[in-house]
């Protein structure tokens, strides 16, 4: 996908909050440190719009950002290993489960999963969430660069057998491009779905 602008739009730190619900949504969802801001880098072909921090754990809202006028990519905030208070912490599931929850414009969810750790029980729940919501979801398993190509692929494919077959599993890594493609067709595809009904 060509992309000719993308820019801040918005953010919200409370359940229901954000920019109005107007074009077409996809989601970008991982713990802290899995490299969620340099994916969306890396996606959108924009240096910087997602601020990156070697301190991981920064996000602790949504942020909203709009592609081409067309469509919004929301960055969730991160989860496990991440900086805050406890109620800053605990206050991320309400905002996070109400947006995925009740969001008309979202079509899609791409969870993170950096592939030298593989699939953890908080990434399971949260396929099991979307399920439940009736969200369509792709694993992007982050930093394939780091693992050999051997070692790589037997990574993925025990990725692929821990989740649903409905649920596509991509290789990704910021560093070259590699999955960029193969990520874009699958939030083509969302973006082209019907609207959701709540």
């Amino acid at each position: 996908m060509k992309i000719t602008e993308a820019r801040f739009l918005g953010a919200s730190a409370s359940p229901g909050g954000g920019p109005p619900p107007r074009l077409p949504e996809v989601a970008v969802a991982g713990r802290s440190n899995v490299g969620k801001s340099s994916l969306l880098n890396a996606l959108l072909g924009r240096h910087g719009l997602a601020r990156t921090s070697s301190t991981p754990g920064r996000t602790r809202q949504l942020n909203f950002f709009v592609v081409n006028d067309r469509f919004v990519v929301v960055d969730l905030p991160g989860y496990g290993f991440a900086v805050g208070s406890a109620a800053e912490r605990k206050g991320w599931g309400p905002l996070v489960e109400g947006y995925l929850r009740q969001r008309p414009t979202l079509r899609g969810v791409a969870l993170l999963v950096d592939l030298r750790r593989g699939l953890e029980e908080e990434e399971g729940e949260l396929l099991a969430f979307l399920a439940h919501v009736g969200l369509p979801a792709a694993v992007v398993a982050t930093k394939v660069d780091k693992l050999a190509r051997g070692v790589r692929g037997r990574a993925l494919s025990a990725l692929q057998a821990a989740v649903d077959p409905a649920v596509p599993v991509l290789g990704f890594s910021a560093r070259t491009g590699e999955g960029r493609e193969g990520l874009w067709r699958v939030v083509r595809a969302w973006l082209d779905a019907p609207e959701r009904r709540l």
